[in-house]
């Protein structure tokens, strides 16, 4: 167990309520725009982010990352939707495709905009080497996030993503995955830290590099 810094800490719980909000306003959003009423009516559809927090994966988590050195990774409540209820211009597993990975592509567009900002507020002389660190921690958990929530396992959004793309014959990948996805995330938050910094390096270095470009 490290040092616990709580300014830091502080920050950890900040940023992963401010990423899971936008992850799951963006599943509204699409969800809204395929025709479902659903994320409105249960106030789902806003960018206030405690809306959208799950007191486990949106706090606790963190913390325990935090404290336990383990990736930092948390989730939002889930937001309802109906896929019977989409426009007709897509199959209900297409719109269900679409509402999942606009989460992930919202992480990714959250991590991007950060770093622009920064390199503005780097330009101006308005960023010292604390706001730097903090902005690209923050930059760096949106990574993690696009990158976790898009293996494709369920209940992740990837999992969504690949039901909809499986072709007939290999559904039998995607039922195992909903059967037993929940233990196979389970093992690689515990164990498998290896095998996600694998995936999550690649994405990473290049926002390093953009980084570098753009601010350092």
């Amino acid at each position: 167990m490290q040092h616990i810094d709580l300014p830091r800490l502080l920050a950890y719980v900040v940023f992963m309520v401010m990423a899971v909000g936008i992850h799951e306003y963006a599943h509204a959003w699409v969800a809204t725009r395929l025709g479902d009423p659903t994320p409105k009516a249960e106030d789902r559809l806003t960018l206030n982010p405690l809306n959208h927090a799950d007191p486990v994966g949106t706090f606790v988590m963190p913390i325990a990352a935090y404290v336990m050195s383990f990736p930092l990774l948390g989730w939002g409540r889930p937001v309802p939707t109906q896929p019977y209820r989409y426009t007709r211009s897509v199959s209900m597993r297409t719109g269900l495709a679409l509402v999942a990975v606009a989460g992930p592509l919202a992480n990714l567009a959250l991590g991007l905009l950060t770093v622009l900002l920064a390199a503005l507020a780097a330009r101006v002389g308005a960023l010292n080497a604390v706001a730097a660190a903090l902005c690209f921690d923050f930059v760096a958990l949106n990574v993690v996030l696009f990158v976790f929530n898009m293996l494709p396992i369920h209940p992740l959004d990837g999992g969504k993503i690949l039901s909809a793309v499986l072709p007939p014959k290999w559904r039998k990948i995607d039922a195992f995955t909903e059967r037993y996805g929940g233990m196979l995330i389970l093992a690689l938050v515990l164990v498998g830290g290896r095998f996600l910094a694998v995936m999550v390096r690649p994405f990473m270095m290049g926002a390093q590099s953009l980084w570098k470009v753009l601010i350092a």
